[in-house]
């Protein structure tokens, strides 16, 4: 009990630091080194708490932290990350199990889409670039948006639409009805990203992307799902 209660209280933590590298990162667009670090260093008390074995339990989440950064790295090499970024994925690798850590990539990719194109809409609404109308752009990516987030939420496993039964029935008896409404989804959210981008990128060239909040919000997504207590009662924690 003492050690289910130990877990509680280190996934708490670990909220919690993911959620001030969200308020640091939006507010200065950097990411503490000692606060990396901190996530890094309670990965060792989590394995003690979950009782994970040196091999292959521990063993295989430090060789998934290494093959994060390294690939991490290769994106810091092309500018398509910040160091913080890759510091902080890397720390979050020695939490997460590799069973688990897809999903985190998923929810960061979904994520970090969203929060892209709302900050956007944020940066756009305060443009003073001549020959374009921020507040109708504004209105645009907010809408934009909206549509990402309607579709994370439903890859997340939260709130989705549901479309008309006769709708789906219509479309189950015709091969290309059920590919056209399969695929539709897919070409709207194609279309409205494009468009984001292209209206963002008239007011602003560099887009910036918020991979620290992205990663941060798939973290605390993780632990509040209950996914890594899962994982935690299959070695034996329970």
């Amino acid at each position: 009990m003492q050690s289910e209660i130990f877990t509680y209280v280190l996934l708490a933590g670990l909220a919690i630091a993911l959620l001030w590298v969200i308020v640091t990162d939006l507010k200065s667009r950097t990411i503490s080194n000692r606060l990396t670090l901190t996530v890094a260093l309670g990965a060792p008390l989590y394995w003690l708490s979950v009782g994970l074995p040196l091999w292959p339990g521990i063993a295989v989440q430090i060789g998934l932290s290494l093959i994060v950064f390294a690939v991490c790295c290769v994106l810091f090499a092309i500018r398509q990350m910040g160091g913080g970024d890759v510091k902080l994925l890397t720390a979050l690798a020695l939490w997460v199990p590799p069973s688990q850590f897809t999903l985190l990539l998923v929810a960061m990719a979904m994520l970090g889409w969203v929060l892209t194109m709302a900050v956007g809409a944020w940066r756009v609404a305060r443009s003073t670039t001549i020959r374009t109308n921020p507040a109708r752009d504004a209105v645009l990516l907010v809408m934009g948006t909206a549509v990402a987030a309607l579709f994370a939420s439903s890859v997340l496993g939260g709130p989705r639409l549901s479309l008309p039964a006769g709708l789906i029935d219509s479309a189950s008896k015709s091969p290309i009805a059920t590919i056209a409404l399969v695929l539709a989804p897919f070409v709207i959210l194609l279309l409205v990203t494009l468009g984001s981008i292209r209206i963002i990128r008239r007011h602003d060239r560099e887009l910036w992307v918020p991979y620290g909040p992205a990663i941060s919000l798939a973290g605390i997504w993780i632990v509040a799902s209950g996914q890594m207590l899962q994982a935690g009662n299959a070695i034996g924690l329970g």
